[in-house]
């Protein structure tokens, strides 16, 4: 089984770029060494302004009891001199865990199975951010939980959207594999709901410069399929 989950940091505007760049590369490699020891699935981390956002997928084994989260500070630990702090209920922490509002498939399969469609294509791993006014945002995360909930709208198999104060951080992946979680054909309901009450009045484009959701740099990106061929 896959357990996926999101984050996000906030970088010093003081950074020193070529310091930032150092650290994501020990980020990266030590992302690596987890995806070849078998704990890691995918991890990739984007950033936008003085802002990361970072995806992961764990690997959770049915055979053994079901492991406490991965540490992401630790995983994340060489950037640290180049964050803020954020502060947090159980103490003070540099990655904040952002809500999950939304996806199109529960990743309860197997590791091969989940990895299956990423197989037929090259695969372009797209991180993306929305910024939803605060008056907008109760609307916005009921509606995506009654559409996850419905289990009818088709979307990316990889899709993952997570909130953290009014902000949105979208994963997917192109070309994409359209699925749905009841693998049903049925018409939504929720999605005539949602239309009704004008998503895009939901979104403040001018923070993503025009869109409702805006495509962010990737800094790294590691997956098992990208781990060298025996």
């Amino acid at each position: 089984m896959i357990r996926r989950s999101q984050y996000r940091c906030a970088f010093h505007k003081t950074a020193d770029p070529k310091d930032v760049e150092c650290a994501v590369d020990a980020c990266r490699s030590w992302a690596s060494h987890l995806v070849e020891t078998g704990i890691l699935c995918n991890a990739s981390f984007y950033r936008h302004e003085n802002m990361g956002f970072l995806y992961l997928e764990e690997i959770v084994k049915d055979s053994i009891p079901v492991p406490d989260r991965i540490d992401v500070e630790e995983l994340m630990a060489p950037l640290r001199s180049c964050l803020k702090l954020w502060p947090e209920e159980k103490g003070d922490r540099y990655f904040a865990p952002m809500i999950n509002v939304y996806y199109h498939h529960t990743a309860r399969e197997d590791v091969d199975s989940w990895e299956l469609e990423r197989t037929t294509a090259p695969k372009t791993r797209v991180g993306r951010v929305a910024f939803v006014y605060p008056e907008k945002l109760p609307s916005y995360v009921r509606y995506h939980q009654m559409i996850v909930e419905e289990g009818l709208l088709k979307g990316d198999k990889y899709a993952f959207i997570s909130l953290h104060e009014n902000l949105l951080f979208s994963y997917y992946e192109e070309p994409r594999n359209n699925v749905n979680i009841k693998g049903s054909d049925e018409e939504s309901e929720v999605i005539r709901q949602w239309l009704a009450v004008d998503p895009e009045s939901h979104f403040d484009r001018v923070k993503a410069k025009g869109e409702n959701f805006l495509v962010i740099p990737c800094l790294f990106t590691v997956d098992r399929l990208d781990l060298p061929k025996e």
